[in-house]
């Protein structure tokens, strides 16, 4: 059947059999009842649609033909800027709801045009004013208007957070490797919400997946759908509009059967990295500009009880680093349960104690503001996870500096010194501090504890330069320096150093803080890129050697094949700190395991090494691996470092729950499928994501052979013409 809705003799030419015989009688009822007034789906859309007309091709099983028409009026109606397509949709959307065509579970075409009516309307909805994402739908008939919630399920959320949906169409990205998603009932959108000028600690544009369906309700038939602009018909009969957390729930109870949801988790991550800016080299070559202060956010509200996991990106770069990360943590629901992810943005290009003392700041202001009476233990539990430059950042909140970094570049006390009071406390800030309370554990990766020999190469020295400072803080950096002439250190006395400045192996002050003691309540780890030998570097990711990136005090460390940007981003690193976020769990006391303990290593364990001299690294194709990713990590090595016997006794009687075993539970669930997203071009944006327009249905006589559905996969994301769900609908 034409997808351009037509009612000429033409259009019927084109026609199968069935559409034609049906189309047909349509346009001999439709004129012959014209002049009975509105009696159809909605006044002011042009089009009449007899009551008994529907009934009598229902009696010649032409039923889904009927729907064909009518969701081909509603595009007709769309085209044209008519309001009346919310309506027409919602009535297809019910008729394919409904039992009483739903049931024929032969039929893909019915839960086609379902989903996309479902998706359409979300579009139509908004873009006529009928749909409030944070309320519900309103209906328009001859006899009136009719509301009808739009109820939400299982979200942290608020109603008012719920400011605009978007249904989720076909993407491609460079930056997620994969997009976890599952088939089932009702379409996956994207939700929107917007914060307040003066909200704190959450990002300007947060977005979240949700999955939109229809339910039936007691005593709703195909004729109270095909007549619901009746005025005996009450807005309570009509099937209802629900919004579920997709990430929290896999399954809805549809009357007495449980039915799985049409999921994609990844949707949200890809919206944004497709609608969102990426300043990190303005920050960086203007870290006052305004374009980002420093903020420590949260990616969903608080929720107590679970322990925040912060990510710390490093130097040229901002959060969105993490994404693949993210993506992967936020697909396994054990994680999901037992953390919050929380992000810190900063611009790099200022020297990073500066930015180190407004994280330190940041966590102890949001600890006060979301728990002022400290009564939630898991905000006690906080675990760093910094990337290169993060890295040191996260070094800083858990060391005691006491005179030690002072001393570095200052030959006189503090107190002594000629300087304004407001400016001497901000130094004192700076450099004098103790360890954050809160915070229980650091992962680094990829970190330069002991510098990088390109700070202090041409290429370091040229791009340090390119950091603008106002010119404000250059009078007062040197009327400091000319009021206390002799006390300051050569790498202050130039210039107020930058990040890169302060990351060159000589730098004194990045010696004395490696030289900082870390609380003895912190367990700290280590993940090394290990990528090839150069001269002047050594082993190392093509930044930090390895020598640099160890640290001592660590209790675990894992080395992989990887350069420098993608220490983070690998899966292998994945499993690791999932490992590690588990023995975290169990150590904070939330969670207990009844799995056996050789499920329950990481990659770092002396258990999983399968050589004598820890010198040499096994490879890890060594190691099973249910999937067939882990075939392209058949070159990673991996060292480790002995944990402390504290650690390793805690652990050892408590075996820690898996989501990241080796053999057993990678796949985050069985009913979430990880698919390979296809690249972006050079021509495209990083990334593409289809935001208004959901895939479009197939002609009828496109529709696959019974045996072919069933043997069919889903292919990607959301593409309807691609899906064969009919069990979940029946």
């Amino acid at each position: 059947m034409s997808r351009h809705s037509g009612g000429s003799v033409f259009d019927i030419l084109s026609y199968t059999f069935p559409a034609k015989l049906m189309a047909l009688i349509l346009l001999i009822t439709s004129g012959l009842v014209s002049s009975l007034g509105c009696r159809g789906v909605s006044c002011g859309t042009r089009w009449h649609e007899p009551q008994y007309a529907i009934a009598e091709l229902r009696q010649h099983g032409m039923r889904l033909s009927a729907v064909e028409h009518l969701y081909a009026r509603a595009r007709a109606l769309e085209a044209e800027g008519n309001s009346g397509s919310v309506d027409a949709y919602f009535q297809v959307a019910a008729l394919t709801c409904v039992s009483g065509i739903s049931g024929d579970a032969r039929d893909r075409r019915t839960i086609e045009l379902h989903r996309s009516s479902l998706a359409k309307l979300v579009v139509v909805g908004q873009r006529f004013g009928r749909l409030n994402p944070a309320s519900g739908m309103t209906l328009e008939s001859c006899h009136g208007s009719k509301f009808i919630p739009l109820e939400k399920t299982g979200f942290v959320w608020q109603a008012a957070d719920f400011q605009n949906l978007v249904p989720v169409g076909t993407y491609s990205t460079d930056v997620l490797n994969k997009a976890y998603c599952s088939d089932g009932i009702g379409v996956p959108l994207v939700v929107l919400r917007h914060a307040c000028r003066n909200e704190r600690f959450m990002r300007k544009t947060s977005a979240f997946s949700a999955t939109l369906i229809m339910r039936n309700t007691a005593g709703c038939d195909m004729n109270d759908c095909f007549r619901q602009d009746a005025g005996d018909l009450s807005a309570a009969k009509l099937p209802k509009l629900e919004l579920v957390n997709s990430r929290k729930l896999r399954h809805v109870q549809m009357g007495e059967q449980t039915k799985r949801l049409a999921r994609d988790l990844s949707a949200p991550l890809v919206y944004r990295l497709s609608t969102t800016p990426r300043n990190y080299w303005q920050e960086f070559v203007r870290p006052d500009s305004g374009l980002s202060e420093g903020q420590l956010q949260m990616l969903e509200p608080y929720q107590p009880g679970k322990i925040p996991v912060v990510f710390i990106h490093g130097l040229l770069s901002d959060p969105y680093t993490w994404s693949q990360m993210i993506n992967e943590l936020m697909a396994r629901p054990d994680f999901v349960a037992r953390y919050q992810v929380w992000v810190y943005n900063y611009p790099t290009g200022r020297a990073f104690i500066s930015s180190a003392t407004k994280l330190r700041f940041d966590l102890e202001k949001l600890r006060h503001f979301l728990d002022p009476g400290r009564v939630d233990p898991a905000l006690s539990q906080i675990v760093l996870v910094g990337h290169s430059l993060g890295g040191i950042l996260a070094k800083l909140q858990v060391t005691s500096a006491q005179d030690q970094l002072w001393n570095s570049v200052a030959n006189r006390p503090l107190n002594e010194l000629n300087l304004p009071e407001q400016f001497r406390e901000e130094l004192r800030q700076y450099f004098y501090f103790s360890p954050s309370p809160d915070v229980k554990r650091v992962v680094y990766m990829g970190t330069p504890h002991r510098g990088s020999a390109y700070a202090k190469r041409c290429v370091g020295r040229l791009t340090s330069k390119l950091v603008r400072r106002p010119a404000w803080e250059q009078n007062r950096h040197q009327k400091m320096l000319d009021a206390n002439p002799g006390v300051f250190s050569d790498e202050v006395r130039g210039r107020i150093p930058t990040s890169i400045d302060l990351l060159d192996p000589d730098s004194q002050l990045l010696q004395a803080i490696e030289e900082l003691q870390v609380s003895p309540d912190v367990r700290l780890h280590s993940v090394i890129g290990d990528y090839s030998w150069r001269i002047g570097f050594g082993r190392s990711d093509l930044v930090v050697p390895v020598q640099s990136a160890r640290e001592p005090a660590a209790v675990s460390e894992l080395v992989i094949k990887a350069k420098h940007q993608n220490v983070n981003k690998e899966l292998v690193v994945v499993r690791e700190l999932l490992c590690i976020l588990n023995r975290h769990a169990v150590r904070a006391g939330k969670f207990s395991s009844h799995l056996p303990t050789q499920q329950n290593r990481c990659l770092s364990d002396p258990d999983v090494m399968n050589s004598a001299d820890p010198s040499i690294n096994p490879k890890l194709s060594t190691l099973a691996s249910p999937i067939g990713i882990m075939q392209q990590l058949a070159d990673r090595t991996r060292f480790n470092a002995a944990e402390s016997e504290g650690e390793q006794e805690e652990a050892d009687p408590s075996p820690i729950p898996t989501i990241d075993a080796l053999e057993v539970d990678f796949i985050p669930e069985t009913s979430l499928q990880s698919i390979t997203r296809p690249k972006s071009t050079k021509n495209q944006p990083v990334a593409v994501f289809q935001q208004t327009n959901p895939p479009l249905v197939l002609e009828q006589g496109a529709v696959k052979p019974e045996q072919e559905q069933a043997d069919s996969g889903l292919e990607t994301v959301t593409q309807l013409q691609d899906t064969a769900i009919s069990g979940d609908l029946q």
